[in-house]
């Protein structure tokens, strides 16, 4: 059996998939060590690996109306996000003779472990949550948004490349890259090589109610959202949406057939004021269980949400915030199992969205077509597989060396 070190990004999104990975690491007999800051630690032992908890700063979401205070506190913090990557780095480096694993698995925005990787000699795999990204992606992204012309001025100016993505470390030095999607959501395939692996989705089965580790309290009206037409609406714990988001929503659906339940994240529900009878509101769910019962998903399009919703053949109202998510949002009504709402509409027009995908027999059928397709997909088994093939071909390099 082989030992290898996974280095996750503290977030939700980012920490979700890599859960996925290190129980079929320990469920095929591999030793895992993670390293990650307290809040995201439990999760990680519950499922069988050894944690070390580092001293990551946590990261809040963004607001959605930034204000310039807000701007000016990012860019002075970027100083410090250098100097915190470098002192992980070192700790990592410290702390290197406990683990000595075969392989690295690094979140592409957890630099620190890559750079210990391969400052002492051991083979890392970048890790992505949502999509690959290589120039060709992020030029058409550009293309789309501002026209030809300001994609040929980035492409000249090299700008692209500062995205965390496409740095050097993370493409050019990475021995291979795992991939936390599928075919019809990767953009520009063909501009990636060999290295490259779509073995998503990353996710495991839901397992119950309670929450476990992950802070959820189990007072949701589950008997209601079995039994009753219900919508899981959630926006990310990253680029999330505001008070004023889900007070339209709870608005707009008030007295209406369904039932909402509400991920509010970095919003209090108290924030939101009395509720209608058919709105629930908690800060955070037990997602996997929630979406598993209910009709269907006003989402933000993260990957891990899309992935998600295919994988239960939830139809999808989709409200993009970040380029990524509305890259993702795009090829989930291409496909033909959602549609996109702009977060700036009236209400009435998501409760007609919502009306509109839910009977539409098209979005039915492709969503069955989609979600029978994942169904045959073991994305965390497929990952495993990748990494095992790794190993041992560090194994035979090591050995034909002596």
């Amino acid at each position: 059996m082989t030992r290898y070190l996974l280095a996750p990004f503290p977030l939700h999104g980012h920490v979700t998939p890599m859960v996925a990975l290190a129980a079929e690491l320990v469920e095929q007999g591999h030793t895992v060590d993670v390293v990650i800051s307290a809040p995201f630690a439990e999760v990680f032992r519950e499922v069988g690996c050894t944690v070390s908890e580092i001293d990551i700063r946590p990261r809040g979401g963004v607001p959605e109306q930034p204000t310039f205070g807000h701007r000016l506190r990012r860019i002075r913090r970027i100083q410090d996000v250098f100097r915190e990557q470098r002192r992980l780095t070192r700790e990592l480096v410290e702390r290197w003779p406990a683990w000595e694993p075969a392989v690295v698995v690094a979140d592409i925005m957890a630099i620190w472990g890559i750079r210990a990787a391969e400052s002492r000699g051991v083979p890392f795999v970048s890790f992505y949550v949502t999509y690959a990204v290589s120039e060709d992606v992020l030029l058409d992204e550009v293309r789309l948004r501002l026209g030809p012309r300001a994609a040929t001025l980035v492409k000249l100016l090299g700008i692209a490349r500062i995205q965390p993505g496409l740095r050097r470390r993370v493409t050019a030095g990475a021995a291979m890259a795992l991939v936390n999607t599928v075919p019809e959501l990767q953009p520009a395939r063909e501009s990636f090589d060999e290295r490259f692996h779509f073995v998503g989705p990353l996710r495991r089965e839901p397992v119950g109610t309670d929450g476990s580790a992950a802070g959820y309290s189990d007072d949701l009206p589950w008997e209601r959202i079995d039994h009753e037409p219900s919508v899981y609406v959630s926006t990310g714990t990253m680029f999330t949406r505001g008070p004023e988001f889900f007070r339209k929503i709870a608005d707009a659906f008030a007295g209406t057939r369904w039932l909402v339940v509400l991920a509010t994240s970095h919003t209090d529900p108290a924030e939101l004021g009395p509720l209608p009878d058919n709105v629930v509101a908690r800060q955070y769910v037990p997602q996997s269980a929630v979406l598993e019962r209910c009709d269907a998903f006003l989402s933000h399009g993260g990957m891990n949400s899309a992935l998600e919703g295919l994988a239960l053949g939830k139809p999808m109202v989709l409200v993009p915030r970040a380029a990524d998510q509305r890259e993702t949002a795009r090829r989930l009504a291409a496909a033909g199992v959602g549609v996109v709402v702009p977060a700036e509409s009236e209400g009435a027009r998501f409760v007609a969205a919502l009306d509109e995908v839910t009977t539409d027999a098209g979005v039915r059928g492709a969503l069955d077509e989609l979600s029978t397709r994942m169904g045959r997909l073991n994305g965390p088994a497929a990952a495993v597989d990748v990494l095992e093939k790794l190993a041992l071909e560090g194994r035979d390099t090591a050995g034909r060396g002596r």
